[in-house]
């Protein structure tokens, strides 16, 4: 559902998209007025002017230098300003870079190639780190292009809104960790922790690419389209029938997935190659290796198209010629074949994560696939995409002309003022502990600790209760309940901690660990909800146990909801025949 409300004189809100890249990151924001609220009517501006460029440029590098003592000294555009990059290396400052892949849900892997991050700094820190230098440059941003630009920041940027977007999947514990970043970096204060959302990138891809005109032209109502976001280290694929087009809405079919796949991948097979050809030579030195490998991901990789026989890498220093090495007169020759296997693992995965859809029920009336994201800009890369796709028939493949480096803060915006996507799919069975009766004929209860509640009961923990099955549809107003209860005696604790999981797989388990206590495998831990029943201990009525006990069953219901890509909880019970809420507070071990 939209997050703006039409209702007139309402103050001016700024918002600000910024999508965090693997490589490459990008922000954009829109000041919202009471006007653009009843006229539906949004003015996007992406933040293309960052100190250090020598030619404006909306996309940054998500880099960041350090010194010695762990302090942030350069990052973003200033690597660009080569007397600044210059200070860096005199200075012996290390690099963090490709970090965004260290963030990412445990299930996920990366190849071993991935750089460590300097000495004794974080993945939190360098997020951290990384958004106040992206606060400080939006600041100078919209103070020099806005008119009354000082005025506007400092009365705006108190209760701005940011939306983070982020790779399908990363669950509550990524979003926990970031959120967390957001507001140690100073873009939203401490109490402002839930004006920080969270969009996965396929889903900012899909509202761009439909109000783009070139790309909504060609979609028509009842289409099943599959967005493929494919960046510098992920791959998002998204897949939606197309509801109605004025206005805009969609329905996600199925789970989206998120492949590790992207250009990053090309880059670190290259770095192998040039690494092991320059070997020895007067070119193996660290300042050569490091600028010939910006001069590929910036320049070679970007303009290799498969049809070239070789490709030329121009090496810093001496322009001599060494046959040996494939060197002509200072360049690195790069045959085609060789330049293809970079590509040929990301595109491989990519292939198959398409496959994968395309191979399931609805697979044969897929019409469109819409491509963006920066590995989408490589010519070789969308031309074999495009050439595989060919071989079905009906599928018209295609990718907005703009740049794309936009797409995805362009698109967060208007999800946020005009949410398209109204039905999703549960990528994940959602669920939690409980405990069962003890049955001695069960064999999944062999092993396990037995206990004797205030009843007498014998019952045993670990239990799975599903809340939200795997691939059921889930509307934004939706809120998906279980019945639980809990027997507690008068002076016992009204604090309840339930553990939250999801499950990967098809059906899940009877039970989420195993007899020795370890979670079973496919279970992903997303974190503890804690609630306080003292207003449900007081509604209830005290009853007597077998053994004289004087207890009170709480009979309540955990309650999940979906609005966003974050999921929420809160507790449900009855108190007289009227219906009562509490607070349910979801906490992330990190």
């Amino acid at each position: 559902m939209p997050l703006l409300t039409r209702r007139k004189n309402v103050e001016p809100k700024l918002v600000v998209a910024i999508d965090i890249g693997t490589t490459y990151s990008a922000v954009s924001y829109c000041i919202i007025t009471s006007q653009d609220r009843l006229q539906e009517t949004y003015n996007f501006q992406e933040v293309n002017r960052w100190p250090g460029q020598i030619t404006a440029d909306a996309k940054i590098p998500s880099v960041l230098f350090y010194d010695q003592e762990g302090k942030c000294r350069l990052g973003g555009a200033e690597i660009e300003d080569l007397t600044l990059l210059f200070d860096a290396e005199e200075e012996g400052w290390e690099k963090a870079e490709w970090w965004k892949l260290l963030l990412r849900p445990e299930q996920l892997s990366v190849p071993n190639e991935i750089s460590p991050l300097p000495y004794g700094i974080s993945v939190d820190k360098v997020l951290e780190n990384f958004l106040a230098y992206i606060k400080s440059n939006l600041q100078q941003f919209i103070v020099n292009a806005q008119v009354k630009g000082q005025t506007t920041w400092n009365s705006l940027s108190p209760s701005m809104d940011v939306i983070l977007t982020i790779p399908n999947g990363w669950d509550g514990k990524v979003q926990h960790r970031m959120r967390n970043a957001a507001i140690h970096a100073q873009l939203v204060s401490p109490d402002g922790g839930k004006r920080v959302r969270f969009l996965s990138e396929g889903e900012a891809a899909i509202h761009y690419c439909l109000d783009y005109a070139k790309i909504s032209d060609q979609v028509s109502v009842g289409n099943i389209v599959i967005v493929c976001d494919t960046g510098g280290g992920t791959t998002d694929i998204g897949i939606y029938r197309v509801k109605n087009l004025s206005p805009t809405s969609l329905e996600e079919i199925a789970s989206p997935s998120c492949l590790i796949a992207g250009g990053v991948f090309v880059d670190t097979a290259a770095k192998i190659y040039i690494t092991e050809q320059l070997k020895g030579s007067e070119w193996d030195t660290p300042e050569c290796l490091a600028k010939s490998f910006t001069v590929f991901e910036r320049l070679v990789k970007r303009q290799f198209q498969g049809s070239e026989n070789a490709m030329f890498l121009p090496l810093h220093g001496s322009r001599r010629t060494d046959d040996t090495r494939g060197i002509m007169r200072g360049q690195l020759m790069i045959p085609r074949d060789k330049m293809a296997s970079f590509f040929e693992t990301s595109l491989d995965r990519i292939k198959h994560g398409l496959m994968d859809v395309l191979g399931r029920d609805f697979g044969s009336s897929v019409n469109n696939i819409l491509l963006v994201g920066g590995f989408a800009e490589s010519r070789y890369a969308f031309t074999k995409i495009t050439e595989w796709a060919s071989k079905f028939t009906e599928l018209d493949i295609s990718k907005p002309d703009h740049v794309l480096s936009k797409a995805i803060p362009h698109g967060a915006l208007s999800w946020y003022t005009r949410s398209a996507v109204q039905t999703k799919i549960a990528k994940f069975h959602y669920g939690a502990e409980t405990d069962v009766e003890f049955d001695e004929n069960d064999p999944d209860m062999v092993g396990r600790r037995v206990y004797k509640n205030i009843l007498g009961e014998r019952r045993v923990r670990g239990g799975w209760e599903s809340i939200v099955k795997k691939d059921a549809k889930i509307l934004a107003t939706d809120e998906h309940s279980k019945s639980f209860h809990q027997d507690v005696q008068e002076h016992g604790s009204m604090n309840i901690e339930m553990e939250l999981y999801a499950y990967r797989w098809a059906a899940p388990p009877s039970f989420f660990s195993n007899s020795d206590g370890t979670t079973k495998e496919g279970f992903i831990y997303l974190g503890t909800v804690t609630a306080d029943l003292t207003q449900c201990f007081n509604a209830g009525a005290f009853q007597t146990s077998p053994t004289g006990k004087k207890y009170k069953r709480l009979q309540y219901e955990m309650c999940l909801s979906f609005a966003e890509i974050e999921i929420q909880a809160r507790l449900k019970w009855k108190e007289k025949n009227a219906v009562k809420f509490g607070q349910a507070t979801i906490v992330y071990d990190i």
